[in-house]
């Protein structure tokens, strides 16, 4: 295809043909036709834009009755892999043939689903300029292109594009029609390439998705609308996740629904004070029943993007008497995203989004019950986060080696409390001091979670077993492979249980212990953003 190594950006759709008459006439040389092309592209990426962040695009283009993907840098048209395919698409990395594009989505999408995010048409006409000798020393393009979501019928048309492709030995030329279209004309030069403004024409841009939390918040603002605004964030990206998570799309749309449910439960019962107590006693028990309802279906998935892993774990000679193990977690699997889904269409759960939303998007003008919602938030948070960190640091300080799995339960749990609550309210604190912080509390978490959930892992597998048994003839083998891999899991349970003192005392230690009492005292000082 033409690449245009100079792209400038028209105001009013319709007026290139007259601007490129005007260039040709100002440069005193003769304007040609030379060729016509149709561009059709498909773009895909994951719903949380990863190729797109990692730096790529993947496009479809028809080639006769096949198509062909492209996988080029962002903003360019060259390709750099080329693969042509039948009538389907492939859903996941996996489904792409060995070669350099399956290597590359591979380390980008992990377990995450290609989707459609927008298509474009148009058409691309290209022109050169010939000098009285009629030797071409400048080829130009205009572009025309309209967009659309996938499955939406109109197009959105995009502003035209003019490019410019310098010819060799005649660079001032390529000069001096840069010079009459920025300074005579005022047109600006694309800064970005097609993707980005195909999705800008319908009001998106690319990254539009994220699960992470990214708030900007003042330390004078009001405790309440800062909770209100935490609640809106997640609700936004429940409701986001749902089309994928009941159209059992991929693994993280689930993933992420259920993290920003746990956020959700978090901040309505830590951050304290800034809601009517009754509305907290309605909202909080039907938080935890989407996060009942969702189990099952995480816990199959959890168990099949593991499942690699733990085959890899055995002995070589047993791996393959793992494989109905595998077959019984896909039937479960598919069995309980129906019932998942079932219970997300309900009428039951749709009114509870909806009453969740009036009710975050309408606070009260006053409310006595809610005492610390006109408080600064700042306020609110060094309180709150102080209060967890010592709990914490108690309950961690009092762990030994004959403590039950319960108590590093426990301490986990106020460990997700505090990591939540500091990402809540990250922004009002000096990123320099806060980030070591919660890069300590991480590595905790990391072992508490290696604790709990080999223990939790182990005894599924335990269960799965008597179920296996339960529906059906089981070979021995397979069941002899599942001791191994409990037996594996406990393992590791332990290993994480004598890591567990080294992970707390980083992350307690003398040094953090002062970090902490100085960014979340409340003092001036630490109130000053880095």
């Amino acid at each position: 295809m033409y690449t245009p190594l100079h792209q400038f950006c028209m105001r009013d759709t319709g007026n290139a043909d007259a601007l490129l008459i005007a260039l040709s006439e100002q440069l005193q040389l003769e304007l040609r036709s030379e060729a016509e092309t149709a561009l059709n592209r498909i773009y895909f990426d994951s719903f949380d834009w990863r190729l797109y962040l990692g730096g790529g695009v993947l496009y479809c283009k028809p080639d006769g009755r096949k198509k062909t993907l492209i996988w080029t840098k962002e903003g360019g048209d060259d390709a750099a892999e080329t693969l042509t395919i039948g009538r389907g698409m492939p859903k996941f990395a996996e489904d792409f043939p060995p070669g350099a594009m399956r290597d590359a989505l591979s380390g980008l999408l992990e377990m995450r689903a290609l989707i459609p995010q927008v298509e474009v048409k148009g058409r691309v006409r290209i022109f050169k300029v010939l000098d009285p000798e009629q030797k071409t020393v400048l080829r130009l393009s205009i572009e025309s292109h309209a967009s659309r979501e996938p499955g939406v019928a109109e197009f959105s048309e995009l502003p035209e594009r003019i490019g410019l492709l310098p010819m060799r030995g005649y660079a001032a030329v390529l000069k001096r029609a840069k010079k009459i279209l920025e300074k005579d004309m005022g047109l600006e030069a694309v800064a970005v390439g097609l993707l980005p403004a195909a999705l800008t024409a319908l009001g998106r841009k690319p990254a539009d998705y994220s699960a992470k939390l990214e708030f900007q918040f003042a330390p004078e603002d009001a405790a309440g609308l800062v909770a209100r605004r935490i609640h809106l964030n997640l609700l936004d990206t429940i409701e986001r996740n749902l089309p994928g998570t009941c159209a059992n799309t991929d693994s993280e749309f689930l993933h992420d629904l259920r993290v920003a449910v746990r956020r959700a439960r978090s901040a309505l019962t830590q951050i304290k004070g800034v809601f009517n107590p009754e509305a907290v006693a309605a909202f909080n028990p039907r938080l935890a029943w989407i996060g009942q309802i969702t189990g099952p279906s995480r816990d199959m998935d959890v168990y099949l993007l593991d499942y690699d892993v733990y085959r890899s774990t055995l002995p070589q000679r047993f791996q393959a008497d793992l494989d109905p193990l595998h077959g019984f977690l896909l039937a479960h699997r598919k069995r309980a995203y129906r019932e998942m889904a079932s219970k997300l269409k309900s009428k039951d759960f749709q009114t509870f989004l909806k009453e969740w939303r009036r009710f975050l998007d309408n606070p009260p003008e006053s409310d006595d019950t809610a005492g610390s919602a006109a408080l600064p938030v700042k306020q609110v948070a060094d309180k709150r986060i102080r209060r967890i960190y010592k709990r914490v640091l108690a309950e961690g300080s009092a762990v030994n080696d004959s403590s039950p799995a319960t108590a590093f339960h426990e301490l986990r749990k106020n460990c997700k409390k505090l990591r939540y609550l500091i990402e809540f309210f990250q922004s009002l604190y000096p990123s320099a001091q806060i980030l070591p912080l919660i890069k300590a509390l991480k590595a905790l978490l990391d072992n508490l979670g290696a604790f709990q959930d080999t223990e939790v892992q182990a005894n599924k597998l335990r269960e799965f077993a008597h179920q296996m048994v339960k529906e059906g003839e089981v070979p021995a083998d397979t069941l002899l492979a599942m001791g191994m891999l409990v037996d594996g899991l406990l393992q590791r349970q332990q290993e994480a249980r004598k890591d567990f003192h080294n992970c707390f005392n980083l992350f307690a230690g003398k040094e953090n212990r002062k970090e902490f009492k100085a960014i979340f005292s409340g003092s001036s000082r630490a109130s000053q953003q880095g």
